[in-house]
């Protein structure tokens, strides 16, 4: 039997979810926030149901399917840092919905409060844009209140039970949001995932597979992300520091420590992409360069 990649109805997903989606069009119109939350296991599909809910946003503002390039798909975030700059490309080309995956960067120390941070800073700055921001994380929970007690959530979609011919998904309001926020809190460790299981979805639905080429290209972008995140992490573990960084460390601007490092010799320890990484005793060289920079200024 040939794989289907949409409905009868001509959606990849099901009915309800476009005439919600649509309702949130609707919201942004008026300069309201609109954040959609897609959570889920690994595996559940929640990067493709939510390229679906984008494609057919763009669809509806006549805009062709979200772009899937390496080099170039400014409605898909990989990663905070992105996030901002993507944000910023699709006001300026007046698309109406963008993405952030977080794509590993829950890995990562002080990523949660990052993300937070960004999220509050977007809906008090961006608003105004009437952009839909899409957002795709391992569980819901992991947001500020904050978000929540000014409204700015106005749907989860939760991923779950994945098949090999379609994947299912249920639809939250914000009230019903309220509620698993009140089981995720009483339920103890290890049990916390139960809070679906005790609030009754606003509705229910199901989605497709991507087509094959989209799938493919998606996984691409989705794996490169994921592979900087990794690489950071490593760098990260061995203490590795490069130009900007020692930078901050040293209170000293990039080209001072590009020429320091040259006229002391320092040998960097890893070459990536061109860019330079430098161990602790290259730091430490830096510094006591400093400190006898400040000796002499002293005496004089």
């Amino acid at each position: 039997m040939k794989k289907r990649y949409f409905y009868d109805h001509g959606l990849p997903f099901s009915e309800k979810l476009g005439v919600n989606l649509v309702d949130i069009i609707d919201r942004i119109k008026l300069n309201k926030a609109g954040l959609i939350i897609v959570d889920g296991g690994v595996g559940e599909g929640k990067t493709t149901l939510a390229l679906h809910c984008m494609d057919y946003v763009n669809k509806v503002h006549g805009f062709d399917p979200v772009a899937l390039e390496k080099k170039f798909h400014p409605q898909l975030a990989m990663g905070g840092k992105q996030f901002t700059g993507f944000l910023r490309i699709c006001y300026i080309k007046k698309m109406v919905i963008v993405s952030y995956d977080e794509a590993g960067d829950f890995n990562r120390r002080g990523a949660l409060t990052r993300l937070n941070a960004l999220l509050n800073r977007t809906f008090e700055t961006f608003r105004g844009f009437q952009i839909i921001v899409l957002i795709i994380l391992p569980v819901f929970s992991v947001l500020d209140n904050h978000l929540f007690d000014l409204g700015i959530p106005r749907g989860l979609l939760h991923c779950k039970g994945r098949t090999e011919k379609y994947g299912n998904f249920d639809s939250y309001s914000l009230a019903q949001m309220g509620w698993l926020r009140y089981w995720y809190d009483k339920l103890p460790k290890g049990s916390k995932h139960k809070c679906y299981s005790k609030v009754i979805p606003n509705f229910s639905g199901h989605f497709l597979d991507l087509e094959p080429d989209r799938s493919k290209r998606l996984d691409e972008i989705s794996m490169e992300g994921k592979l900087k995140i990794l690489q950071d992490s490593e760098l990260e573990m061995e203490g590795l520091l490069n130009y900007i960084q020692i930078a901050k460390k040293l209170d000293r601007s990039v080209v001072w420590v590009r020429m320091a490092v040259g006229q002391l010799k320092i040998k960097h320890t890893k070459l990536i992409k061109r860019s330079k990484y430098f161990d602790q005793r290259a730091l430490n060289i830096l510094a006591d360069k400093l400190d006898e920079i400040d000796e002499r200024r002293k005496r004089k």
